[in-house]
């Protein structure tokens, strides 16, 4: 658009200058009702929310793009352009139209970007609304990770950055080191202060002396945090974050990206199908409690003394289960405090904000009172410390109206018998006919005028009309306004009040309505700490009342956790698939971690079991260590640093890497940070490249993990070869998965018990899928000719057509060792007695013998 030839009004050029201060973002500029959008940002914008572009200066030979949205209804369309990686600016009026001399000033208020939504309509409850600060110093990078939304910080180091944000998968990333990640943009942003600065504006933010005990203590982190508090500051949004929590490896069980993505801990591969963890375990009543719980399944824990409590209040919850029902019912009625009081901090919360804080904060006392009945030390404590938040109950019911508009302009917020001002001005605007009525009915009765009537008009305003025969009654109060040939117009000083009163008085109403409601937001907001902590509070309540609930439907049981070596679980179930079956899950045993047990080489064909088995161990061990119950009879689960997963073929063609690649990838990954104290889950290594390949990879990487690492593993394997490991390798055990064959029909039992698989039965398999009974047959046929070893003389396998049908023969070289003259010979050669002269007339005669 050529400006220079598009002529510029005084608002058009208000619009370009804020939008050269936000040249990223699309500028919602508001005029009127509308928040109008204009140039590439109207074009974009009609395109995404599907609303009509036009233009103004149609008639002009460059006219601008535009398109608008209603300023009062925008947060659907403010969505959609969040949801599709959008930042937003609202630039607003800033004075009064009705007022203003000349044009209207306008100023940015808001910047919204992914990572800084804390709108309501906006967000997704259950979910967090990630933003990651990131800095790397040498071969480490550091993360502030917050949740706009709720204030939550966490810090973490790592030297991954791309595991970490698969893991979190953050809405938006911030950096000024860190210039791209795989899987979206950096948001660049500058930092060239001194670490003494940036130190003294972290801790000043949390209001202490010294970060070190907020764990704040390397430049990496400090800058990280320092960089999130700005850009929310350049953002206008006062969020006031909590203090941080570090994430320590000492005291977590770490989960890659590749673990959570494949274990299908907080989505499962199919989303619709919600056959996560998280999705079985959340029947949390809170978004708060559905935070939590995700949070925590992503964020296992090696700290006995937590595990304990959690565990505590889960037993206290099964075995007075009797209140469970009446808890959710009250919690079920409280609103997502937690953002609430983050919009209402920031200056952003709407009168219903405040209605939906207090009808939460009504059922506090009695999740209190129900709580009160026991005596469990941990039930005690959570009372004497539960903030009823009683005051603020009673602020926001004695001044905000029941029912108040979604807006802060519409009046109506401030109820009635709070504000005598409001409710002169509230009155005179519902019956400001009545009231001139009254004036009218008074002066009749004053005056002893009968005719005289109260009128208005656009010109004169309000009036007491009197007849021309009555004028010689008008009292000397009255003052004279018009007079015309049948009458005679006036006014009294108490007219003059009430027609100004009336005139100004939804204006008046709206500006000391959203006066008296901005204070009592700001003193509701000043007790944000407690409000937070009595969130925190409810959602530990409800987290704690859904894992006794689960654990009391699917029958799961408390474990044994605790810094030992061994994993010890009895009659172990998938807790996913055990909840989906119609019929009873098949229990497993398990038992890994001993000097002679700590990996085991699993075998059994396809379908019988191994994959779910493999995933039962995992998935239970991580339960444990978030301290909830598990699908078994029995556990006894030693604390494991890290968990591992190589599981399922997949391929990154973005990248140029084949599935039999990422393989690799991630088993040399595994093999590099693994440690004694992880757990390994290992399926199908070296499947995907040529059979010697592939099982010369999976015995090395079995070998090397048993005596060079130490890690506790379950390796599953076609590769019967690795059954010998278990003779040759100290720690390494064979297990397979049970199969039955009865009346030509296989059976799979879905038990792993000890021993080795003597078959594959992939062609039964095959035939379960509904392959063709030719092609099987034939199947079958080469089988047997390959499990009998059937060679040509020249030592390669030789195979002939066998039925007519089959239109080919196949001839494949592949040298084995079978039953053949010269072998046989062989077998019956001891090398050690023989001198060198014979061992030498030996090879010569058996060579004439290939020769003949």
């Amino acid at each position: 658009m050529d400006l220079n030839q598009t002529k510029i009004t005084p608002m058009y050029s208000q619009f370009i200058a804020e939008k050269k201060n936000y040249p990223d973002a699309i500028l919602f500029f508001r005029m009127g009702d509308f928040y109008e959008m204009f140039g590439e940002d109207a074009k974009i914008a009609s395109k995404i929310l599907n609303i009509a572009l036009t233009a103004r200066n149609k008639n002009e030979e460059n006219p601008i793009p535009m398109c608008g949205i209603p300023y009062h209804s925008y947060l659907p369309y403010l969505k959609k352009l969040v949801d599709a990686g959008y930042k937003v600016a609202i630039c607003e009026q800033l004075e009064d139209p009705s007022t203003a001399k000349g044009i209207v000033k306008r100023g940015v208020v808001r910047v919204v970007t992914p990572g800084t939504v804390i709108e309501e309509d906006v967000l997704s409850g259950s979910d967090y609304n990630i933003i990651f600060s990131v800095e790397q110093f040498g071969k480490h990078y550091f993360f502030a990770i917050a949740d706009s939304s709720t204030g939550d910080l966490f810090l973490s180091k790592s030297v991954s950055l791309s595991d970490n944000v698969e893991k979190w998968k953050p809405k938006e990333i911030i950096s000024s080191t860190v210039e791209s990640v795989s899987s979206g943009s950096v948001v660049k942003i500058s930092c060239k202060y001194s670490d003494e600065y940036l130190a003294q504006r972290v801790a000043s933010y949390f209001g202490v002396s010294s970060l070190n005990g907020l764990g704040i203590n390397e430049i990496g982190f400090i800058k990280a945090v320092f960089n999130l508090i700005k850009y929310f500051d350049d953002n206008f949004l006062s969020v006031i974050l909590k203090k941080p929590v570090t994430i320590s490896s000492e005291r977590e069980l770490y989960l890659d990206s590749i673990a959570i993505k494949t274990l299908e801990i907080v989505e499962s591969s199919d989303p619709i199908s919600k056959n996560s963890l998280f999705d079985l375990l959340n029947c949390c009543k809170t978004p708060m409690g559905e935070r939590l719980l995700k949070s925590r399944l992503i964020t296992p824990i090696r700290d006995k003394n937590e595990i304990y409590r959690r565990q505590e209040w889960i037993q206290f919850f099964v075995d007075n289960n009797e209140t469970i029902s009446e808890l959710e019912s009250l919690l079920s009625e409280v609103y997502d405090m937690e953002r609430i009081i983050t919009r209402i901090v920031a200056g952003r919360g709407s009168p219903r904000d405040l209605i939906w804080l207090k009808n939460s904060i009504s059922n506090l006392s009695d999740i209190k009172s129900v709580l009160s009945r026991y005596h469990h030390q941990y039930v005690k404590d959570f009372i004497e410390e539960f903030d009823t938040l009683r005051d603020l109950w009673e602020l926001i019911d004695k001044s905000i109206s029941d029912d108040p508009p979604l807006t802060t302009t519409e009046g109506g917020i401030i109820k009635t018998g709070f504000s005598p001002e409001v409710d002169e001005l509230t009155n005179i605007k519902k019956n400001s006919e009545q009231l001139l009525l009254k004036i009218e009915s008074d002066e009749k009765q004053k005056t002893g005028i009968t005719t005289l009537k109260v009128r208005y008009n656009k010109v004169f305003g309000y009036y007491i009309e009197i007849s021309r025969g009555q004028a010689g009654k008008v009292p000397d109060y009255y003052d004279r306004k018009q007079t015309l040939v049948n009458a005679e117009r006036f006014t009294t000083p108490e007219l003059k009040i009430l027609e100004n009163k009336i005139l100004n008085a939804e204006e008046e109403l709206g500006r000391l309505e959203y006066k008296l409601f901005t204070e009592i937001r700001g003193k509701v907001a000043n007790e944000s700490d407690r409000v937070r902590k009595t969130s925190s509070d409810i959602a530990e309540l409800d987290f704690f009342i859904a894992m006794a609930k689960i654990s009391l439907k699917y029958r799961y049981v408390r474990p044994e956790v605790g810094d030992f070596d061994e994993i010890e679980i009895i009659d172990g179930r998938h807790p996913v698939i055990e909840a989906k079956l119609n019929m009873n899950f098949i229990p497993n045993d398990f038992f890994i971690g001993q000097p002679a047990q700590k990996l085991l080489v699993i075998t059994g064909p396809n379908m019988s079991g191994k994959s779910t088995y493999l995933r039962t161990i995992a998935l239970i061990t991580i339960m444990a260590h978030v301290g909830l119950f598990i699908p078994a009879s029995k556990g006894r689960i030693g604390f494991v640093d890290r968990i591992f997963t190589r599981v399922g073929a997949s391929d990154n063609l973005a990248k140029g890497e084949s599935t039999f690649m990422v393989e690799m990838l991630e088993t040399a990954n595994i093999l590099k940070n693994a440690t004694q104290k992880s757990l390994l889950i290992l399926d199908e290594v070296g499947r995907g490249t040529s059979t010697f390949d592939g099982l010369s990879i999976a015995w090395a990487v079995a070998e090397y993990i048993a005596e060079k690492i130490g890690s506790k593993t379950l390796f599953a394997t076609h590769y019967h070869e690795l059954t010998e490991l278990e003779s040759m390798v100290k720690g390494v055990k064979n297990f397979t998965a049970q199969v039955k064959e009865w009346k030509n029909e296989i059976i799979f039992m879905k038990k792993v018990v000890e021993g080795v698989a003597d078959k594959s039965y992939g062609i039964y398999v095959g035939k379960l899928a509904g392959l063709p009974e030719e092609m099987l047959s034939r199947a079958e046929e080469v089988l047997s000719i390959l499990e009998k070893h059937e060679i040509s003389i020249d030592g390669s396998l030789f195979m002939t057509k066998k039925k007519k049908s089959y239109e080919r023969t196949v001839v494949q070289p592949m040298l084995v060792f079978s039953d053949h003259p010269i072998i046989d010979e062989l077998k019956n050669i001891n090398p050690d007695d023989l001198s060198p002269k014979e061992a030498l007339e030996i090879l010569y005669k058996l060579k004439g013998k290939l020769d003949d």
